[in-house]
């Protein structure tokens, strides 16, 4: 588990979900990342999506052109790199289905774990993303770290 801030977050809110694109970049449907040259975009909600990685927020606005808004989101968020045993720590922490195969690479999801209002990007396989509130982060983390350590595993905390 790696424990880092989501120091490149912004969220991109449009006002109407019909026209989903920023510049040439057709935004990722419900529940889908896509990776482009500038980071990731995750779709998050109905008419929001995530841009994580190299966008500068002056350039989206510019590119948006009335359509919507660009807010930094990056101080609220801790990012949490699981991986191995990923899916059965998700299970363990609320009520989702992580191993369902329509939840594989590319796959973006809201859910509560551990109370806390998360959102989950499958990354690979073997590796998820797991974005959680700045303010539940200690909880989250505390609680994982105990159910690894009674369920005979540790994803091994750093950060």
């Amino acid at each position: 588990m790696v424990v880092t801030p989501a120091e490149t977050l912004l969220s991109l809110d449009l006002w109407d979900a019909r026209d989903a694109y920023l510049g040439d970049i057709a935004l990722p449907a419900p529940g889908r990342a896509l990776s482009t040259a500038g980071g990731m975009i995750l779709r998050v909600g109905p008419k929001r999506w995530w841009l994580d990685g190299a966008f500068v927020a002056a350039d989206v606005t510019a590119v948006l052109a009335g359509r919507g808004v660009v807010t930094p989101n990056a101080g609220g968020w801790r990012r949490v790199r699981l991986t191995r045993d990923w899916r059965d720590l998700i299970m363990q922490s609320g009520l989702f289905d992580a191993e369902t195969p329509a939840f594989g690479p590319g796959s973006v999801a809201m859910t509560a774990l551990c109370h806390a209002p998360c959102v989950l990007h499958v990354v690979a396989e073997n590796t998820c993303e797991v974005f959680v509130p700045a303010s539940y982060a200690g909880h989250v983390l505390a609680h994982w770290e105990h159910l690894g350590q009674h369920l005979g595993w540790q994803q091994g905390m750093h950060g």
